[in-house]
């Protein structure tokens, strides 16, 4: 018995190592001599996920490749560009091109308006600043045309990204429930401390100096397709309808998949194909 437990753990070797062919030969040889016969063992889920495997790090090769040739493409442009309105800083046509500087911050604001409303605060502030600074009497026409194709920029990006970050129920009357089960109890389930807030507690920080850090649950976006709200404890989870401009509850199947996309966007988990509720079209289809 040792022998033939020998011959079935160099076979599954051989098999993961891609030499599954050569191997089941050698094993069936070796069969053929022993006096008790060795079940064949099949070699092809592994081959195929070995495949797969393999051709889902060349696609996303590839696609990584294609975005990389991208953003330089458009990042040589913005500096071209920005060069060109620099050179002219000092002239009567950099005061002509101001126009059409704040024109396009006015578009780029009414795309923002009409997105999904994710990151808003960071976005907003940006596009704020920027607004305000064209309204002066000495507007630095070629900064401000950096600044404006930084934005669009990132705005750009935003479209293709997966990104997570934290933040409160968005429902109205659910806000803020994780700060204030912190301000009545803090060793409450809801509170959920970790160990580092709790040493900030017990060298003398107060439970409203750690409220920025206290929120409710996570937000993750897929790109302009979805904007989706997780609770930290994953017992509820929002969908939001941009027809309608409201937040719609998950079911708890879709709970599921969002728990993992969540932990793989905030990088928690190893990098996999994950899913996404996306509704489609006023028929409220959803697809993944």
């Amino acid at each position: 018995m040792p022998t033939l437990i020998a011959r079935q753990f160099a076979l599954s070797a051989a098999a993961c190592l891609g030499v599954a062919l050569a191997a089941t030969a050698s094993h069936a040889q070796d069969a053929d001599e022993s006096p008790e016969a060795v079940p064949p063992v099949s070699t092809a889920p592994l081959a195929d996920q070995y495949s797969a495997v393999l051709q889902e790090i060349a696609d996303r090769r590839i696609n990584i490749a294609q975005r990389d040739f991208y953003v330089r493409q458009q990042q040589a442009q913005i500096e071209e560009l920005s060069a060109q309105i620099e050179a002219a800083a000092d002239t009567d046509a950099s005061q002509a091109l101001l126009p059409m500087v704040r024109e396009m911050v006015a578009e780029i604001e009414k795309v923002m308006v009409a997105d999904l409303p994710f990151r808003v605060e960071r976005r907003f502030t940006l596009l704020d600043v920027l607004r305000e600074d064209l309204q002066g009497d000495n507007v630095a026409v070629g900064d401000a045309y950096r600044r404006a194709m930084e934005l669009y920029g990132q705005e750009v990006n935003y479209g293709y990204q997966v990104g997570s970050y934290t933040g409160n129920n968005p429902i109205a009357e659910r806000q803020g429930r994780r700060f204030q089960a912190c301000q009545e109890d803090v060793d409450s389930a809801l509170c959920d401390l970790n160990d580092e807030q709790r040493r900030a507690l017990n060298s003398g920080a107060e439970i409203t100096d750690l409220e920025d850090q206290l929120y409710d649950g996570n937000y993750i976006h897929f790109g302009r397709l979805a904007l989706l709200y997780l609770e930290r404890d994953s017992s509820e989870g929002y969908r939001f309808n941009q027809a309608g401009g409201e937040w719609e509850a998950l079911s708890n199947a879709e709970l599921l998949g969002l728990r993992q996309s969540v932990r793989i966007a905030r990088g928690e988990s190893a990098i996999s194909t994950i899913s996404a509720p996306i509704r489609i079209g006023e028929a409220g289809a959803d697809a993944s």
